[in-house]
């Protein structure tokens, strides 16, 4: 469902959903304590989930949650077949399961939620399609590029009550949580300006990088991943 969205609606609705969002627990506002102890996490309790996107930010967010203690992922997706092998390697698990097909993983009832790291024209299906699954969902930024493909996905997070993070540069990591905490112990006085530089003055720093050889139209699925996107040749 597509909805056209006035500049009214947006601003009079704009602030209640930042506020619902915040209440629901999905803006964090606090560090919070890990959810499982390193030390008693029977496997039943373990929070079980599957990954769709496996490239840069997608193994990244891959290698930085099975870290977590507790944490297990069980299922991987990707539209090239190089990502399904790099997924193996991160988790280092060859047994673990991988497809193409997205919607394998949504399907599976011992999945408890999904990290979804894909290009931002996939965001708003995958995202309804998860929630309508059952699945809580980590979304990466931007939510979307459309107003209405925002409001379609709050909507399918309300209908089906589900978690729907959408993250941004840092904003969950401890440094900022730590940030935070000085700040507010008066540990660094009163700020007046944030001066922040990040230096990637390099190709791959500015997304300049050559795809892998083996990619082609048989280990890629191409028209899959354009998704409505303008159709060009591969």
């Amino acid at each position: 469902m597509k909805t056209k969205v006035s500049r009214r609606r947006f601003l009079q609705t704009g602030t209640a959903a930042v506020g619902g969002l915040v209440a629901a627990g999905s803006i964090p506002l606090k560090a919070e304590a890990p959810a499982f102890s390193a030390k008693k996490v029977p496997p039943g309790e373990r929070l079980r989930f599957g990954i769709i996107g496996v490239g840069m930010q997608g193994s990244g967010l891959l290698a930085n949650a099975i870290s977590l203690p507790g944490v297990e992922c069980v299922a991987a997706a990707d539209l090239y077949d190089g990502r399904h092998v790099l997924a193996k390697e991160i988790t280092g698990n060859p047994a673990l399961f991988t497809t193409r097909d997205y919607r394998k993983i949504l399907d599976r009832k011992d999945i408890d939620c999904i990290i979804a790291a894909v290009p931002d024209h996939w965001h708003r299906k995958i995202v309804v399609d998860a929630c309508d699954a059952g699945k809580d969902v980590y979304i990466e930024k931007p939510m979307s590029h459309k107003v209405s493909d925002g409001f379609d996905m709050v909507e399918a997070a309300r209908r089906n009550n589900r978690i729907v993070m959408v993250g941004s540069q840092r904003v969950s990591s401890t440094l900022c949580a730590k940030a935070r905490e000085m700040y507010q112990n008066g540990a660094i006085g009163e700020v007046s300006m944030i001066e922040l530089t990040l230096g990637r003055n390099d190709p791959t720093g500015a997304w300049q990088y050559p795809p892998p050889p083996d990619l082609s139209p048989q280990t890629l699925d191409w028209d899959t991943w354009l998704n409505g996107a303008p159709k060009i040749p591969f």
